[in-house]
């Protein structure tokens, strides 16, 4: 099991919700409904991270919170979870020791970010072990990049990212913040105007992704942050300026900050830092996932340096991935590389399966009907998600604290059996 996380809250649906989540995610859970109980279970063993409920009966969770800081010497970071009008109180509490809060309604973004954050307080949060990926090459185009976040990097003005899908956005978007408090994740249930005061740098995958609304409020947003205490934006398109201002859909003001935006290279302009790149992430996954570490020679990174990367550098760490998975083999040659290219190709060629037929019952009523098409519309994603709740989000395009109360009103196991 990962990291162990105590839930104190006196609401049963907000505690068996929580821990359902965070088992998803590999974490272990206890439950407390109260501070006495809360109590109970760290008597017998601290755990890595606290969700602290602030309103509870007998004893409120600030008041627990400095009965467990009172002596100094407790070191459990404890993040507080307060209702839109607690706020305050939850800020506060910060003053006392909690490492964070999450606002209720949950928001599962918000949530998992901040457990992320705050294990990584600690020697039991498995992502202060994993390194951060950073933009790799000596070539031209990228040092110039990387001089122009270097300037970028005190000003806390709001950046612009063009660039291809897996041409590395988000990697540039950490290697600015790589001095700041890191990135928090834009997703579909935030709002832009009711930010909290923690989040420091907003990461934007892809600003076409926005509603109207939500453009709107991005660049009202942008305009009249407060550069010293309000979030620094860092918002990316595949689109480049000319494009978005012809897209009717993108709001016109925002499309118009594209003008002076960062271009994120493809691979395939930089092509002579690919052997570099190889060594990067053979020692990558090598510590990320303790696959053998592998040597490319000397013709097999000339061959590659000749490929085309329709993919960037997802397509290549996905290639090198597969390599390392071949063999324990320490030499990597030219037939390995062929065979491995071909396999990719084969894939690349395949249909996609993106269609679904079914059979519904027409004299089901339209309430049963509709619980039949998402029963097997979402069991068929959640399969093609590998049981990933992240990526079902993504391709289902709906916020994850829905979608868990969803799958188990339809009765679909989210577990890996």
């Amino acid at each position: 099991m990962g990291a162990r996380i105590l839930v104190v809250d006196d609401e049963p649906d907000i505690r068996v919700l929580l821990k359902d989540i965070l088992e998803d995610e590999g974490y272990e859970v206890d439950l407390a409904e109260h501070a006495r109980a809360a109590n109970d279970i760290r008597r017998q063993g601290d755990p890595d991270l606290v969700l602290l409920d602030i309103w509870m009966p007998e004893v409120d969770g600030v008041t627990l919170l400095k009965q467990w800081k009172s002596s100094g010497e407790d070191r459990c970071p404890v993040v507080m979870m307060s209702g839109h009008g607690t706020v305050e109180t939850a800020v506060e509490a910060t003053r006392y020791g909690a490492v964070d809060f999450i606002e209720k309604p949950l928001s599962m973004a918000k949530l998992l970010s901040t457990v992320k954050s705050a294990l990584a307080t600690t020697a039991a949060g498995t992502d202060a072990r994993q390194p951060r990926e950073v933009p790799v090459g000596a070539s031209r185009v990228v040092e110039e990049l990387k001089q122009k976040m270097n300037r970028l990097r005190e000003s806390g003005e709001a950046v612009f990212l063009s660039g291809d899908y897996g041409s590395g956005r988000r990697i540039w978007a950490e290697y600015l913040c790589e001095d700041a408090d890191g990135l928090d994740v834009f997703e579909p249930g935030m709002n832009i105007r009711r930010l909290t005061p923690l989040v420091r740098n907003l990461y934007i995958e892809e600003v076409a992704d926005l509603s109207p609304a939500q453009q709107a409020d991005l660049y009202d947003a942008v305009m009249t942050a407060d550069r010293r205490v309000g979030p620094r934006f860092i918002v990316c398109s595949h689109y480049d300026w000319k494009q978005l201002e012809a897209n009717p859909a993108i709001d016109s003001r925002l499309a118009g900050l594209w003008r002076d935006a960062l271009e994120i290279p493809s691979l395939d302009e930089h092509i002579e830092d690919i052997p570099e790149l190889l060594e990067y992430y053979v020692n990558w996954y090598s510590d990320k996932e303790q696959l053998p570490y592998r040597h490319f020679d000397v013709a097999a990174q000339n061959l590659l340096r000749n490929q085309h990367w329709s993919g960037d550098i997802n397509q290549l760490k996905q290639f090198i991935r597969a390599i390392l998975l071949n063999s324990d083999a320490e030499e990597i040659g030219l037939d390995e590389i062929r065979r491995t290219l071909r396999q990719f190709a084969t894939d690349e060629d395949r249909e996609p399966v993106d269609k679904m037929q079914i059979t519904i019952d027409m004299n089901l009523e339209l309430r049963e009907a509709r619980e039949a098409f998402e029963r097997e519309y979402l069991s068929r994603q959640l399969a093609a998600s590998g049981n990933n709740m992240a990526e079902l989000a993504r391709r289902v395009g709906q916020e994850r604290t829905h979608l868990y109360r969803k799958l188990k009103s339809l009765g679909l196991q989210t577990k890996k059996q």
